[in-house]
């Protein structure tokens, strides 16, 4: 569970250390819409399927509703804080990676417990997810707000 605050926390000090690309009505936006599918995508894998469990129990704790409430969220705004236009490829792909390397970590830490997902099927996701984030955020709310 120490596991779970600790990386809220330092997502945070990231998030508020870093130079700030993505203007307050960005944030705002993208926030709560990748809480949105990261919570979506917890039910359907998690709770629905039950591929994966989190935490020491068979229950939602708060540890557990803190992970997938805000580190995906706070994991997107630094993902697209730190994305230059012209590598965008290239940052998927060490995003994808970092993404991967903590869910390792929370796999060896025995807070999440893959049942019938193997953790390397998560790779293609995490590539896709971070993609389709990028694009979204580009097609649709940057440029978006600049044609109204």
């Amino acid at each position: 569970m120490m596991l779970v605050w600790g990386l809220i926390l330092l997502l945070v000090v990231a998030l508020s250390m870093m130079p700030k690309r993505l203007t307050v009505r960005e944030n705002l936006i993208m926030f709560p819409f990748v809480g949105y599918f990261a919570a979506v995508a917890h039910v359907l894998v998690g709770l629905l399927l039950d591929y994966v469990d989190f935490g020491p129990t068979k229950s939602v704790e708060f540890s557990d509703f803190a992970l997938v409430a805000f580190a995906p969220s706070f994991i997107a705004l630094l993902f697209l804080n730190f994305m230059k236009q012209d590598k965008h490829l290239l940052y998927v792909i060490i995003w994808t990676i970092f993404s991967f390397l903590i869910e390792v970590l929370f796999s060896l830490n025995g807070y999440m417990k893959h049942l019938e997902w193997k953790i390397w099927y998560s790779i293609p996701v995490y590539l896709v997810a971070f993609f389709l984030l990028h694009l979204f955020f580009q097609h649709v709310v940057r440029n978006g707000s600049q044609s109204s």
